[in-house]
């Protein structure tokens, strides 16, 4: 009787001193509150010296170009832009974040294929103009 008497102690000590070692939370947290992710199927994916150009059908049905600088690639953690390489059916295709309403970053989803009709390459065009952009343009 002693021996269950002194489990059942135990067994309350225990569940009442667990909540004392849980992590607190804090309200002001470093994750942001609002993202938003859109994925644009693409057309082709051009590479050129100063960086990727892709094409995509817009909601008008017109074919629009974006220019992606070669600086937003590789940086690490602060990389704009991410590019990812593989055989899956569903390449070429990008997704653009953005977070608190600023342009975060864009993942490239390309094909590895170098025969594949997705990519190209460009090559003595000045487009270094084009390629001078801070975020990409919200028209889609």
């Amino acid at each position: 009787m002693k021996r269950a008497g002194l489990l059942i102690a135990a067994v309350v000590l225990l569940a009442v001193s667990i909540p004392s070692f849980a992590q607190q939370t804090d309200t002001s947290s470093a994750y942001p509150k609002e993202v938003y992710c859109k994925v644009v199927p693409l057309m082709k994916v051009w590479t050129h010296a100063l960086g990727y150009v892709v094409q995509f059908f817009s909601s008008t049905q017109k074919v629009q170009d974006v220019y992606l600088p070669l600086t937003w690639f590789n940086n690490g953690i602060n990389s704009k832009g991410e590019i990812v390489y593989g055989l899956d059916p569903s390449y070429p295709y990008m997704a653009i974040f953005w977070e608190e309403g600023k342009f975060d970053h864009v993942t490239l989803y390309v094909s590895s294929d170098d025969n594949s009709r997705t990519n190209g390459a460009l090559s003595n065009v000045d487009l270094s103009a084009a390629f001078n952009v801070q975020e990409i343009p919200r028209d889609f």
